[in-house]
C-alpha cells in the first residue's frame, strides 16, 4: 500500500483545507455514507468546480551557492460535459476548452484587456499542443496515471481516494485522486532539480461554487491564424511574448 509522507502532508495541507490527505492511512472498508467511485475515464465526469494551488521550487546553483526560487499561484476551474474553464485570478488569466462532438476549439483569455486568442482545431493539431479532453478534464495525464504504481481505494473524510507513486522517466510522480470527483488532490512531481506542487483547496458542485467564471461578453475575439496581420498591436506583441512563457496546469 502506498504510503505519504509526513513532510509532503505538512507543507502541502493546511487544517483549513477541505480535503484532508492525512487521513488516508485510516481503515480502508468503505464508509457507509462515502461517496461513490467513478470510472476515471468516463465521458460523465461530474460537472464540478474547485480551486488549487500550485508551488514550484527550482534550485539555481551560482559559483558555490545553491538557493531554491519558489513561486506560487492559486487558479480556479470549472467543469462541465462540454466546456472547461480555468481561470488565475491574481494574474487576470484565464483559459476556456469547448467540445462539439469530437472538434475541439480553445481560447487564451485576457480579462483585464477584455480580448481573446481562439485557436481552431487545426491550430492547435499544427502546435502540436492538442491535449486529450480527458487529460483537461482529470488535470492529468491518463497515461501518466497508467504507468505510475496504483494503491487500494481508501477512504478520507469518507471521499474514495487512491494513491499513484513512481518514476516516469526522469521525473518522480506521486500523485492522489479523488475517485467520486475524477479529480486529483495532489499532484507532486520532481524533475531535474524542480519540483512542483498542486493542492486543491476546495471543491463545490458546479452551480454551488462561490465564484463562476469571469463574464467574457463584448470580449474582442482574434483568430490565432490572424495575428500575424495585427503585429503592431501592442496587445499582440505582449500576448505573443507570453505564450512562449505561458502554461496550462
Amino acid at each position: 500500500m502506498l504510503r505519504m509522507s509526513s513532510s509532503i502532508l505538512n507543507k502541502l495541507f493546511p487544517l483549513s483545507a477541505l480535503i484532508l490527505v492525512a487521513g488516508c492511512s485510516g481503515n480502508p472498508a468503505r464508509p457507509a455514507d462515502a461517496g461513490k467511485v467513478i470510472d476515471l475515464y468516463s465521458e460523465n465526469l461530474p460537472k464540478v468546480a474547485a480551486e488549487y494551488m500550485t508551488t514550484r521550487e527550482v534550485e539555481e546553483h551560482e559559483h558555490e551557492h545553491q538557493d531554491v526560487v519558489a513561486d506560487s499561484v492559486a487558479w480556479r476551474f470549472w467543469r462541465n460535459g462540454q466546456q472547461i474553464v480555468i481561470e488565475r485570478p491574481q494574474l487576470g488569466l484565464g483559459e476556456l476548452w469547448q467540445r462539439d462532438g469530437k472538434t475541439l476549439i480553445h481560447r487564451k483569455l485576457y480579462h483585464a484587456d477584455r480580448r481573446a486568442i481562439e485557436f481552431q482545431e487545426d491550430d492547435l493539431r499544427m502546435l502540436e499542443i492538442k491535449p486529450s479532453w480527458q487529460k483537461l478534464a482529470l488535470l492529468v495525464e491518463q497515461k501518466v496515471l497508467e504507468q505510475l504504481s496504483a494503491g487500494d481505494v481508501e477512504w478520507s473524510d469518507n471521499h474514495p481516494i487512491r494513491e499513484y507513486e513512481g518514476k516516469i522517466g526522469d521525473s518522480q510522480w506521486h500523485i492522489v485522486m479523488r475517485m467520486d470527483l475524477g479529480l486529483p488532490v495532489l499532484i507532486d512531481r520532481e524533475h531535474d532539480g524542480m519540483s512542483e506542487h498542486t493542492e486543491l483547496l476546495n471543491t463545490y458542485e458546479l452551480n454551488a461554487a462561490p465564484w463562476q467564471p469571469t463574464p467574457t461578453n463584448g470580449y474582442e475575439i482574434i483568430d490565432y491564424a490572424d495575428l500575424g496581420d495585427k503585429e503592431y498591436d501592442p496587445f499582440v506583441i505582449k500576448v505573443q511574448s507570453q505564450m512562449g512563457h505561458d502554461h496550462h496546469h
